[in-house]
């Protein structure tokens, strides 16, 4: 069964969206983290799921994004490794995506 495996920064990430969800909705900042690794697991079992992001740095060239479902504003940055996928970042979608990547 193919499973997910998470830089050492999603986890933070993650907690960063949920303590900020949190302030105004605890109940909705679970749901996001649920959410999220409902999300990884989908992803884990269809990688080719997510759209090719177009970054200039070759290292970044396989890396896609899928939102996390039911949460559309997030957004999970990925790449397939072998059968299995690891999870780069999860962002909020109104960030500047290319400059969290170094591109700018």
């Amino acid at each position: 069964m193919p499973k997910y495996i998470l830089d050492p920064c999603v986890e933070d990430e993650l907690w960063s969206i949920w303590h900020f969800i949190a302030q105004d909705n605890p109940d909705a900042a679970t749901r996001v983290l649920e959410a999220a690794y409902e999300t990884f697991q989908a992803l884990a079992a269809n990688p080719g799921l997510g759209r090719l992001r177009r970054f200039q740095n070759l290292r970044l060239r396989d890396v896609r994004s899928w939102r996390i479902s039911g949460f559309d504003n997030y957004l999970i940055f990925y790449r397939a490794i072998g059968d299995d996928i690891q999870v780069n970042h999860v962002y909020h979608g109104a960030r500047d995506i290319d400059a969290l990547f170094g591109e700018k």
